[in-house]
């Protein structure tokens, strides 16, 4: 088999993993969560580190003072890392309902909601205040199934109720028909009314079934056959090696993971971020070294590759011109780890000597960091923190303040250095055999010819280019850009930067999307789903990679002028 049909297959297999509709809402969810999360792991940190009364503060204030500081505290977290799962089961549905075309999928949303409570126990044992035998008592819910406890419960109610859902909603002769003066929203809630009503039922038949056949509720089963595996997996060293090595091979492919390996590393590490976040409010030992944010702090510093270290390493020791370049270019968002600009225009895509550290080197450091943390060296992970943090910062921020993760960041990005150059005085050392300053060109032969007279910029006004990407990260600096220079020339030109799981969404009001290079292997998909209302096209690499406005205007000029002639 050729290395072309191999990437083809390889691309063919990411598209539709990350074109399926489950996915796509698993990754969609997971995105809206992230400041929920975000400040949950702040008021972790402002709780048990910064109002300890072993604290400085401690020493100031009273303890019933500090007490009563920490509840507000507690209350933020009730509403937050608490009912995460309950934000996911209604999240999840509503995303599988409007990518499935559902007229109203609040719906389906709100019954996938109800079938996630008809799964829970009718009794819960509970301890009281101050008591040491635990009681059964029932119209309680346990907050252990709503936060990341019940994530997996969530996720398999939303996909099960939506899809069971939206297939008796089909059924003709369960619809109620009425007359076209009632209001559409109290004809939809009608015409769904025996699907709501068949679907809670078979939940509730499910959860009595499977009580009565088994002794045990679905949410014990579901922890045991399903939870506890995939958590034990990831959580695992070698386990979560294999699929982060998994994930920057495909990144250096041009392939974004995370519509493809995230959903599945990230659901049961994220269970172990709460476990560790739970463990620490608790004052008890936290149980997981790896957990999410592991992930982000010791192998994505600067991106995925840990590409930070490649930019230092270029300062310090690169000769081509066009690297220090970009360098300098790239290096503010590379700092908040954004590094598609470095990985496609530098570029590690398809090129085999930078590809090997980009690949190996983060697995090096997450090892060094597993035993570090295993050791006693430095702590473990007790605060969420999102992955545009940047490196130094998330350490201690994650680690609950401790500036020992600190050092090994600072440690790890030293190693990072040191293993990049030689594979970066090697690849420079080609350039300039071959008398070329960069292999950036060979990526954008096929692209459409920049706008020669600054006349035809006229074609940009009153229009809407829409850029996107994974996340919107990368793609909305690009889209700054290109927003200045179109004012600069003095044109009315709406262009702005969504995730690409809201393009069905946004595209009605679209003349033009333009795809940023990490999801190109979804243009396809993307053209398919919109059924070709606008022109969907890739962002030129070398202008990406400079952060080139103006250029990028210039080639989007040429596509509306095309699009306005034919």
């Amino acid at each position: 088999m050729s290395n072309t049909t191999l990437l083809t297959r390889i691309t063919d297999v990411s598209q539709k993993m990350a074109s399926e509709v489950h996915l796509r809402s698993l990754r969609d969810s997971f995105i809206i969560t992230v400041p929920f999360l975000v400040l949950a792991g702040l008021f972790i940190m402002v709780n048990y580190v910064f109002l300890d009364p072993n604290s400085m503060i401690g020493k100031w204030f009273s303890s019933e003072a500090l007490l009563a500081a920490r509840s507000i505290g507690d209350r933020i977290l009730n509403g937050t890392m608490s009912i995460l799962a309950l934000m996911l089961v209604v999240l999840i549905a509503w995303s599988i309902a409007s990518k499935r075309k559902f007229a109203a999928p609040m719906i389906p949303a709100m019954v996938s909601l109800a079938a996630f409570l008809v799964l829970m126990p009718q009794q819960v044992l509970l301890t009281p205040v101050n008591g040491t035998t635990a009681v059964a008592v029932s119209g309680v819910i346990s907050l252990g199934l709503t936060n990341a406890g019940g994530v997996f419960m969530a996720i398999l109610t939303a996909i099960v109720a939506t899809d069971l859902f939206l297939w008796v909603a089909k059924t003709r002769w369960l619809q109620i028909r009425m007359g076209d003066e009632v209001p559409p929203m109290v004809t939809q809630s009608f015409q769904s009314m025996f699907s709501i009503i068949l679907v809670v039922l078979a939940f509730a038949l499910l959860a009595a079934g499977v009580k009565a056949g088994t002794g045990k509720e679905v949410h014990e089963i579901i922890q045991a056959l399903i939870q506890a595996p995939l958590v034990h997996l990831t959580t695992n060293l070698p386990g979560f090696l294999v699929l982060t090595t998994l994930t920057n091979f495909l990144f250096s492919l041009g392939i974004h993971p995370s519509g493809i390996i995230n959903p599945i590393l990230e659901p049961p590490l994220l269970v172990a971020m709460q476990e560790n976040m739970a463990a620490f409010a608790r004052g008890d030992i936290p149980p997981h070294i790896i957990v999410l944010p592991f992930r982000d702090l010791y192998g994505h510093m600067g991106g995925t590759g840990t590409t930070l270290a490649l930019l230092l390493a270029i300062f310090l020791r690169s000769k081509v011109s066009s690297h220090q370049k970009l360098g300098r270019t790239v290096l503010a968002p590379g700092l908040f780890n954004i590094n598609e600009p470095v990985i496609f225009g530098f570029p590690v895509l398809y090129n085999p000597l930078i590809m090997i550290p980009f690949i190996i080197y983060p697995q090096i450091n997450f090892v060094i960091a597993y035993f570090a943390t295993q050791l006693g060296m430095v702590s473990k992970i007790v605060a969420f923190v999102p992955w545009s943090v940047p490196p130094l910062l998330s350490g201690w921020l994650g680690s609950g303040g401790d500036f020992r993760n600190v050092i090994l960041q600072v440690a790890l990005l030293a190693l990072g250095v040191v293993i990049y150059l030689p594979f970066l005085m090697a690849y420079e050392k080609t350039i300039v055999e071959a008398k070329v300053k960069t292999l950036v060109d060979s990526l954008s032969t096929e692209q459409a010819t920049p706008a020669e007279d600054a006349r035809e910029l006229s074609v940009l006004s009153n229009k809407t280019i829409i850029l996107t990407c994974n996340e919107g990260m990368s793609t909305s600096i690009m889209a700054n850009k290109m927003r200045k220079y179109a004012e600069e020339c003095g044109y009315a030109l709406n262009v702005y930067a969504i995730n690409i799981g809201r393009i069905e969404e946004e595209y009605q009001n679209a003349d033009l999307i333009l795809l940023g290079p990490q999801v190109v292997y979804m243009q396809e998909s993307i053209m398919k789903n919109i059924d070709n209302a606008c022109p969907v096209v890739a962002i030129n690499a070398e202008y990406f990679s400079k952060l080139d406005g103006k250029s990028a205007i210039e080639d989007a000029v040429v596509i509306l002028n095309n699009r306005t002639q034919h």
